[in-house]
């Protein structure tokens, strides 16, 4: 079967089984939430690439571009398969009746239909009928999960929480149930907890953007404004005209520049005072202190304009009052023509050499090896041309994955694009 039109995030459509319920809900929100997959797979269903003679598939493929009716009229309500499918959008419809004669129909054959169940009938607000359907529902994450989101219903936040926590030692990747108990702890006071539950919606691939986005709000509200920012372009990676994440990437650098603002003030004052201070008030020998004072040198101001080459060149001073200078800076984290070597010195930048190097220097993880592997990189120098907004869509990429690349690559004196979005 052809894949080669399917955008990535529909390749699943493809695949020998059928997708399952999961799968199916999972690409419905990739495609609502990133326009280029869209735009693709639109294009996939315009041609009738990928999906073999299955209608089941193709109706799946329209359910994922919003294409209700389409989908509807290409699937069967008397084989399970389509009526569980056709249950999964009266659900999203609201269409609550319908919803649960399909998937009352479906589950009868097909095991996966009873969580389906118990979805439509909470999302109907029958929870006391869905903690009756739950009994029917195997055991694993989904059953965890359904549990949690029914005690969430009945307001038992202790039991909704441990049912989450028990779903996601199930299955790690449940960005549903991880999302689902980022909110609960973020509202209770555990921000760290929340966060790193985000964190699992921010690394899945494709990433589960409510849960970065919420991060990105928490980091935010913790006054950690550059980790918020990078919440939002993950977002804006996917959807570059998402208005709620351009709105709070534009907070997020506000609140970055007047902190930036107040901690560079603090550090202009201070510095300030540092160079008005005497070389006299500081425990230099006689003979060194009276050489500074032939070369005009009367502060600390003017040993951090001056190099050591200057100094050495004047008459009768030496190495030992070199090293007397040199120490006594030190021990301020201050250096001989540190002020000099700003003004006079561009930024640094790697050279050839450091960009022909394997990314095997890196020393990533297993998984940012995977992601750089996939993409065909082997040099930093490769990785380099990428942007940020490129690795956070790249498969099996994340926001843990693109911040390691940025640490690992800021290590060798070079650093990950981050193009400027524009609002």
């Amino acid at each position: 079967m052809p894949t080669a039109a399917l955008p990535p995030c529909a390749q699943v459509l493809a695949a020998a089984e059928k997708p399952t319920p999961t799968q199916i809900r999972r690409l419905r929100i990739a495609v609502g939430q990133d326009v280029e997959e869209r735009a693709r797979l639109a294009a996939a269903v315009a041609d009738g690439h990928g999906f073999g003679k299955d209608k089941s598939r193709l109706a799946i493929a329209n359910y994922a571009l919003g294409r209700f009716a389409d989908a509807e009229d290409l699937l069967d309500a008397k084989d399970a398969y389509g009526a569980m499918v056709l249950g999964l959008m009266e659900v999203e419809l609201a269409e609550h009746a319908e919803a649960k004669t399909h998937l009352t129909a479906a589950s009868k054959s097909l095991p996966e239909a009873k969580a389906e169940l118990v979805r439509a009938l909470l999302a109907a607000g029958a929870t006391e009928d869905a903690e009756k359907a739950l009994n029917a529902v195997p055991n694993g994450a989904d059953r965890e999960y359904l549990a949690g989101a029914i005690a969430e219903a009945k307001s038992n936040v202790e039991a909704a929480i441990k049912a989450l926590e028990a779903a996601l030692e199930a299955d790690n990747d449940h960005v549903e149930a991880a999302f689902k108990l980022g909110v609960l702890l973020d509202r209770i006071g555990d921000d760290e907890l929340a966060a790193e539950h985000y964190l699992v919606c921010a690394d899945a691939w494709p990433a589960y953007l409510p849960g970065a986005l919420n991060l990105g709000i928490l980091y935010e509200e913790r006054g950690e404004p550059n980790a918020a920012i990078d919440c939002f372009r993950q977002v804006l990676a996917y959807n570059p005209r998402h208005r709620r994440a351009l709105s709070l990437l534009r907070d997020a650098r506000s609140s970055r520049s007047m902190h930036y603002d107040e901690k560079e003030e603090r550090e202009r004052e201070r510095m300030e005072k540092i160079m008005r201070t005497s070389v006299n008030d500081f425990e230099l020998s006689v003979r060194s202190r009276n050489c500074l004072a032939k070369m005009n040198i009367f502060t600390l101001g003017d040993l951090l304009r001056i190099s050591e080459q200057e100094m050495l060149s004047y008459k009768n001073f030496g190495e030992t009052s070199l090293k007397e200078v040199r120490e006594m800076l030190a021990a301020r984290n201050l250096r001989l023509g540190m002020f000099r070597d700003e003004s006079e010195h561009s930024p640094t930048k790697a050279d050839q050499k450091q960009l022909g190097e394997s990314v095997d220097k890196l020393e990533l993880s297993p998984r940012a090896v995977q992601v750089v592997t996939d993409l065909g990189i082997t040099r930093i120098g490769d990785l380099v041309q990428y942007t940020d907004l490129d690795l956070y869509k790249a498969k099996g990429s994340g926001q843990s994955v693109v911040q390691e690349l940025s640490t690992a690559l800021g290590a060798c004196g070079v650093n990950l694009r981050k193009p400027e979005i524009r609002f």
